[in-house]
């Protein structure tokens, strides 16, 4: 329920990637930390794409983050996407332009 938050998820759109800062948009965009980790098969992974399983660590960053709770905040009905900024759409540009599909950059529009 609270700090780490552990949770099995389905990747339905871009790519999740460890050190990704989640919000949940349903609840106004309610921040809820950071990708610590993600398995796939019960083995470590780095990043999760569209269709993949896996099993999300999200670790809080701030003490507001770290007093959300599955259950009161969110829950399983609610989507989780990346909180993006015009920094991190810079960073993706610079280190990920190789890497991410016309698709993926549609979806950071978005």
């Amino acid at each position: 329920k609270k700090d780490p938050i552990v949770l099995g998820v389905e990747v339905l759109a871009g790519i999740a990637r460890v050190g990704s800062p989640l919000c949940v948009p349903t609840q106004d965009f309610v921040e809820i930390g950071r990708i610590a980790s993600l398995e796939k098969n019960h083995k470590p992974v780095d990043k999760a794409y569209v269709g993949d399983a896996v099993a999300m660590k999200v670790n809080s960053t701030t003490a507001l983050e770290a007093s959300r709770m599955y259950g009161r905040h969110f829950d399983h009905s609610d989507e989780l996407v990346s909180r993006i900024s015009r920094h991190s759409i810079d960073l993706l540009k610079e280190l990920y332009r190789d890497e991410l599909t016309k698709e993926d950059w549609q979806l950071v529009l978005k």
